[in-house]
């Protein structure tokens, strides 16, 4: 849903539903220890991010009115090649999230340990300056696999960093 048609993913918008299931999830305990109190009975209480999410899409004009819209995403030459979309050999589209303390764990796993030492990427400086030729690099590595080889690789070494997530054909 964040694409026209026919052009690939692109990255969605950040925190999109953090918030207001935060509130929606704070609101409902105060309501249960509330209740708990007046009537002595416990509540079970659950929420979900995608529909306080879904919620939060309606517009609101006096809120568009204040909002301050950030570019558009560029997914070829983006603000941050390891948080970015890549599709892999069978036509499947995953989002990529690496942190820099991970980004050592990820160029292995993907079988590029040479990217750390490569001088373009070498401080966080040049690296800023170097997301479009890294981009390529890792459109290159992902599209050489289908996700089911990237889906493996990312469990054991990845999985509690960079997840391969939002799987889209």
């Amino acid at each position: 849903m964040t694409r026209d048609a026919g052009a690939p993913p692109t990255w969605p918008v950040a925190g999109s539903g953090d918030n207001a299931t935060a509130v929606g999830l704070y609101s409902a305990i105060v309501t249960a220890l509330y209740r708990r109190e007046r009537t002595g009975k416990g509540s079970h209480v659950t929420t979900s991010l995608l529909a306080k999410a879904s919620g939060r899409k309606r517009f609101h004009p006096g809120r568009a009115q204040r909002a301050k819209f950030h570019g558009l995403h560029d997914r070829k030459n983006p603000a941050n090649a390891a948080l970015n979309v890549y599709r892999a050999a069978d036509g499947t589209w995953f989002l990529l999230i690496v942190t820099p303390d991970k980004l050592a764990e990820v160029a292995k796993a993907i079988g590029r340990p040479d990217l750390l030492t490569d001088p373009r990427f070498s401080d966080p400086a040049k690296l800023m300056a170097e997301h479009g030729p890294l981009t390529d690099i890792l459109d290159e590595v992902f599209g050489a696999q289908p996700m089911a080889h990237w889906a493996e690789v990312s469990a054991p070494s990845m999985s509690r960093s960079a997840p391969c997530a939002g799987r889209r054909k």
